[in-house]
């Protein structure tokens, strides 16, 4: 095996051992073993995060940021407890729009709500149903609704739509949990520009212009560029529900 395929390999067994399964087995780990434990979790996941940098380097961990490029989404520690949770269960949005509110968005990329989602999905939490319309619809699993993940009823610009909601608890599991999101978070603007568009997209985009979303904000989360999720929002008839770019 070369290097490169020896630190793919390492990664999968410490992915897999930050989800608490054990990677020879691919069996869940008792709930008091020691990689359960949200800190062991956490650095795995930050470890797991540097070989991705490695791999994808070809063996060398990536270059700073160029001048005038925004810094990739960070809080440190001591920051985090600044974050206030809501009186009333919150959106992934509404989380991700509290801790943006904690850094400087002018020299920092945003965290974004679907880094979140795709963190709890891995983690077992949400799970995606297919609506009658073909769109995918994220709804908790038994264990997200054991953690405080629930779905409410809300009003958008289309008219009511079922959103799924986060409990204080399951604020803090995400806080916990943030070095992870922030690895997922950590992706390149526009890496999605000239691929297909997928199922899940659409269906983002009509939730998106439902809660009021503006093309800025849809173009970080689908990671492609603003023009693009223009022309794909006419196509589906969504352009003129849209807030502005």
């Amino acid at each position: 095996m070369t290097e490169l395929e020896i630190m793919q390999h390492a990664k999968g067994y410490l992915d897999k051992l930050a989800k608490g399964i054990d990677p020879l087995t691919d069996q869940e780990v008792p709930e008091d073993d020691v990689i359960n434990n949200v800190r062991i979790s956490r650095c795995l996941f930050y470890v797991s995060d540097v070989l991705r940098q490695v791999i994808e380097n070809g063996g060398v961990i990536g270059a700073p940021a160029k001048k005038g490029e925004l810094a990739p989404y960070a809080l440190p520690y001591e920051e985090r407890s600044r974050y206030t949770f809501g009186e009333w269960p919150l959106s992934a949005s509404q989380i991700a729009q509290r801790l943006n509110e904690l850094v400087d968005l002018s020299a920092m990329q945003k965290l974004k709500t679907t880094s979140i989602t795709k963190f709890l999905l891995q983690s077992g939490l949400l799970f995606e149903e297919e609506a009658p319309s073909g769109n995918k619809n994220k709804r908790p699993t038994e264990a997200g609704w054991k953690l405080g993940i629930s779905t409410q009823q809300r009003s958008g610009q289309n008219g009511d739509y079922t959103a799924v909601v986060y409990d204080q608890q399951a604020q803090q599991f995400i806080l916990d949990n943030l070095d992870a999101i922030i690895a997922i978070n950590a992706t390149p603007l526009h890496e999605n520009q000239g691929k297909p568009w997928e199922p899940e997209e659409d269906a983002y985009l009509r939730q998106a212009v439902q809660a009021g979303a503006d093309v800025k904000d849809m173009s970080a989360e689908l990671k492609r560029t603003r023009a693009a999720v223009r022309a794909r929002l006419e196509k589906l008839g969504l352009a003129e529900n849209r807030e502005k770019a």
